[in-house]
């Protein structure tokens, strides 16, 4: 859509426009290397990166227009003056003022998505299903902050039927403020993990934190409940709004049922009170059925019947680094579930990875989880102790932390080989040696690990050059 000074003006309240003539925008960015001309420019202040040294690039590049909350002499404004210059007090609150603008104009439906761990996945699960009845709006790969949403938001056009917006909290206060923004009537909670505990403190906070999105909901609201989760399922009695339950159990209005599952997929019939549909989920892992169970509750919510809810999750697609299969030449196979991790998630996944690759050797690498605070060594430790049981042929670790993974492997008893690797450049090479065994690769660790620095050289690896 396009947009004048004067809508932005009136919609932040407190912005001063720099003189230019009353131009129009349509986009938004706060990235000057993924500006559009055209693009109105926020020019945002960080702990490394200000944008206000990038205004001249903005205007080179053909922004309509800059915000910012600066006069620093140091920018030569004569010289990057795009057509608009507007003056705001603070640029990341004009940026979610206009985003609150963009939704207050749209008649979609907005559906919220949040919880510990499978966010990203049931939100592209629900776009999936949604895009089927609607023209649905979904916030790219997982723009789900204070910065991420409100750029979402700014891609709705007004035929959006519905929006499915992931959330994302790292700190208290941060789901209450994108909740406030985009006004869902539509709730999901996938679930409360051990995430973000250092900031966040235990388990009881990360639920006063993500039901943050449900306190939020209008009164003819919907929340969409995980019955199997013992802190949401009791978080649930006391909501107003009219609540939907998803699981694996009876009591569930929407659940699965004769789940089997495969190298590359997972097969389940859906049961929503009482229609059924068989789905095919093109995702390894037990734990996806969770996911695809939260999508179908969130569709359920706003009518979409039960046959067009297992199309969708037949159609969907995971996003990258979480469970993305990397067939190798050589036989190999490469999981990458490399996004993030914590130790809800790592047990999930290694759960579901040693389920799905029963008949081939399974080996794990494993980063650190990071943002645990100071349960950190206990946590790493107590997570070597359950991989010790676990059905795996071969294990290496990588990362500061992972010296008390190693500690927790050594008090139980394990059948497989472990190593430890400091360099990612040996952990590489011994990889690449081993690949002749065929094995299948599941990859896990915290953002900052950067594992896809080792998958990466692996996939695009000559098959030639492995060892006999």
């Amino acid at each position: 859509m396009t947009f004048t000074a004067r809508d932005f003006i009136g919609a932040s309240q407190a912005a001063f426009l720099l003189g230019g003539p009353l131009d129009a925008f349509q986009g938004l960015s706060i990235d000057t290397r993924t500006l559009q001309e055209g693009d109105l420019f926020f020019a945002i202040p960080g702990p490394h990166h200000d944008g206000h040294d990038h205004l001249e690039d903005a205007a080179r590049k053909g922004a309509a227009g800059c915000v910012i909350q600066s006069l620093d002499q140091r920018v030569n404004f004569e010289r990057s003056r795009p057509p608009l210059m507007f003056l705001v007090p603070d640029s990341i609150s004009a940026l979610q003022q206009w985003a609150r603008f963009l939704r207050q104009r749209s008649t979609a439906t907005f559906i919220g998505i949040t919880g510990s761990n499978g966010k990203t996945t049931t939100k592209e699960m629900a776009a999936s299903i949604l895009e089927r009845v609607g023209k649905t709006l979904s916030s790219r790969g997982n723009l789900n902050n204070h910065l991420g949403l409100p750029l979402t938001l700014s891609r709705l056009e007004p035929d959006h039927r519905f929006a499915a917006l992931e959330m994302g909290a790292s700190q208290p206060g941060d789901i209450a403020l994108l909740a406030e923004i985009a006004a869902p009537t539509v709730g999901v909670i996938t679930n409360i993990g051990k995430t973000h505990l250092e900031k966040l403190g235990s388990q009881e906070g990360i639920l006063k934190e993500k039901r943050a999105l449900w306190d939020r909901l209008p009164s003819d609201g919907v929340a969409v409940i995980n019955q199997d989760d013992p802190f949401l399922a009791a978080a649930a009695g006391t909501l107003a709004c009219r609540k939907i339950f998803f699981g694996m159990t009876a009591l569930a209005d929407v659940r699965a049922e004769q789940v089997q599952e495969e190298e590359e997929s997972v097969r389940f019939m859906l049961q929503i009170k009482g229609q059924r549909a068989p789905v095919r989920l093109p995702v390894a892992g037990h734990f996806q059925v969770m996911n695809a169970l939260a999508a179908a509750g969130v569709a359920h919510a706003v009518g979409v019947p039960v046959q067009e809810i297992a199309l969708g999750l037949a159609s969907f697609r995971p996003a990258a680094m979480r469970m993305q299969r990397v067939p190798h030449p050589s036989g190999a196979v490469l999981i990458n579930d490399a996004y993030n991790a914590n130790p809800t998630s790592v047990r999930a996944s290694v759960s579901g990875f040693c389920q799905s690759y029963a008949r081939r050797p399974r080996w794990l690498v494993l980063g650190d989880m990071r943002e645990l605070g100071a349960g950190a060594r206990n946590e790493h430790r107590d997570l070597g102790s359950w991989l010790a049981g676990q059905p795996l042929d071969r294990v290496f670790l990588y990362g500061r932390d992972t010296r008390f993974v190693l500690e927790g492997l050594r008090i139980k008893s394990k059948t497989f080989r472990v190593e430890r690797y400091r360099k990612k450049r040996l952990l590489l090479a011994e990889l690449q040696r081993s690949l002749a065994e065929k094995p299948v690769i599941l990859f896990k660790g915290s953002r900052v690990m950067r594992l896809e620095d080792i998958i990466r050289p692996l996939a695009e690896m000559n098959p030639g050059l492995l060892a006999h």
